[in-house]
């Protein structure tokens, strides 16, 4: 036998609004919200100053809550034609567009400045961050190569994805 419980308000025993923890319920180290994107990527750089990538690979999300932390993770294809050229990989965030600023320093330094030409590999990279905001925050990565030119995306799917972890 099957019982169905329809109520218009569920209050408190003092008749305020319930909450999660007074429920007995707790958020805490749950998915809040998530947000992704992919799109064809094909941007050629040759930078030796940090620039990014493009701003087609920003993602933004408010957190509910200034306690949150966030996990942005992204990926993607590059094609280096000459020998001995490499990049490093960088992630900038900005908080209530006050601007980005560099919060993972030079993480990860990729294509090794290989002798040979012609190499074609992936990029991913994932990082965890605590803004202590409750202002929208965008992430995006930049990058700089060392010399020549680096192809971004060599016409693959950038993919990325940006979650709120709650407190």
């Amino acid at each position: 036998m099957t019982s169905i419980i329809k109520v218009d308000t569920i209050q408190t025993a003092a008749g305020g609004t319930p909450t999660a923890s007074s429920l007995g319920i707790s958020g805490t180290g749950k998915i809040g919200q998530v947000t992704s994107t992919n799109f064809t990527l094909d941007v050629n750089i040759t930078s030796t100053s940090l620039i990014e990538i493009n701003s087609s690979c920003r993602l933004s999300l408010t957190p509910s809550s200034a306690s949150s932390t966030f996990i942005f993770q992204f990926q993607f294809p590059y094609f280096v034609a000459s020998a001995n050229t490499g990049f490093f990989l960088n992630i900038y965030r900005d908080i209530g567009g006050g601007g980005y600023s560099n919060i993972s320093g030079e993480l990860t330094r990729y294509a090794g400045y290989q002798s040979s030409t012609g190499n074609y590999d992936i990029a991913c990279l994932m990082y965890k961050d605590s803004p202590s905001t409750t202002s929208a925050v965008t992430y995006s990565p930049y990058v700089k190569v060392s010399s020549n030119t680096v192809n971004f995306g060599n016409n693959g799917k950038y993919y990325a994805t940006l979650m709120e972890v709650l407190a």
